[in-house]
């Protein structure tokens, strides 16, 4: 369970935090048009090309500090339309800004979003958001009362970055598949991989905890060294990660990842795993992703049941996977 950030000063501080946490991947900035609200103005945005990100922030004194993103490296003097907000509010509790700060029971700050999404299109809003954002989501005590809202990444982490631009780069996909559907639900037919059908959907019931933030990063940067191979890789709304057999439509490996080192949660992801072997044709092979000293406890026992483990573990703002290369 979350709780949400109130205190005047300590918005502030964070504020900053967030600020800088995009600065070690800056690479120039950009004078472009920026477009807010109906109208554009003058503004030099950020640009970083490992994020594949560009940034804007300003303090709105008194209001609220503004931080626009988008994706894809602006032209300059180009006109550009801003893809999401992470905006926080000056003080106290303000639902209708689309971010805020919140605290665990550990004292980490993580960033959340409550969903208010734009863009000026029709279908594009907090419903989209709900009913087909995936990621991680947790219940926040949002002064006397409790809200459901998706973490976009840990303050202070050295992936946090990594994990805004996440964020960011499902928000753009959410709005372009809502821009080329009718229909308010999203469906992806095609055999592909695809970040933003990775993580999980608002929780039916109260839930006090949530997975770990960095899940989806490490799901997606598996799936890019898998997609090295000669394999082809997706995902569906029932399964992260699959691979197919090189050159044939039939499953090689399911993949879960597990970034929660509760024994609960462990077994949880492996008994979904098995069941997700259950109905598969082809018997494809079930490989559990586990922290690297997890991984060596559970190695044994879960290949008694037909689960392979691989292994994973954090440097830094880099995931790395030992097993990839003696597999």
């Amino acid at each position: 369970m979350l709780n949400v950030v109130e205190d005047e000063k300590l918005i502030a501080r964070y504020a900053r935090l967030f600020t800088k946490s995009f600065r070690p991947f800056a690479d120039e900035k950009i004078r472009v048009k920026l477009g807010h609200q109906g109208a554009n103005f003058d503004a030099r945005v950020t640009w970083s090309k490992k994020l594949n990100l560009w940034f804007y922030a300003q303090t709105i004194q008194g209001v609220r500090y503004w931080n626009a993103f988008g994706r894809g490296k602006p032209a300059a003097s180009g006109k550009l339309t801003i893809t999401a907000e992470i905006n926080f509010p000056w003080k106290n509790i303000n639902r209708k800004t689309g971010a805020a700060f919140a605290r665990d029971r550990q004292n980490r700050i993580y960033v959340i979003h409550r969903g208010t999404i734009g863009g000026g299109k029709k279908g594009v809003g907090k419903t989209l958001f709900e009913e087909n954002y995936r990621g991680v989501w947790a219940w926040m005590e949002d002064g006397g009362s409790l809200s459901q809202v998706a973490v976009v990444g840990c303050l202070g982490s050295s992936r946090f970055a990594l994990q805004a631009a996440g964020f960011v780069e499902k928000i753009e996909k959410l709005k372009l598949e809502a821009s080329r559907s009718s229909q308010t639900s999203l469906d992806f037919p095609d055999v592909s991989f695809a970040g933003e059908r990775v993580g999980s959907p608002p929780f039916p019931a109260l839930c006090e905890e949530f997975h770990d933030v960095d899940h989806d990063l490490i799901v997606g940067h598996l799936a890019s060294l898998l997609a090295r191979r000669r394999g082809k890789i997706g995902n569906d709304e029932n399964t992260e990660l699959f691979m197919m057999q090189p050159g044939s439509d039939s499953l090689f490996a399911l993949f879960a990842v597990c970034a929660d080192r509760r024994e609960k949660s462990v077994l949880a992801a492996a008994a979904k795993l098995l069941l997700q072997k259950s109905v598969r044709d082809g018997h494809p092979r079930a490989i559990l992703v586990l922290p690297e000293d997890e991984a060596a406890r559970y190695a044994e026992p879960l290949r008694r049941i037909a689960i392979e483990v691989f292994s994973y573990r954090l440097e830094g703002e880099k995931i790395l996977f030992p097993d990839l290369d003696r597999d």
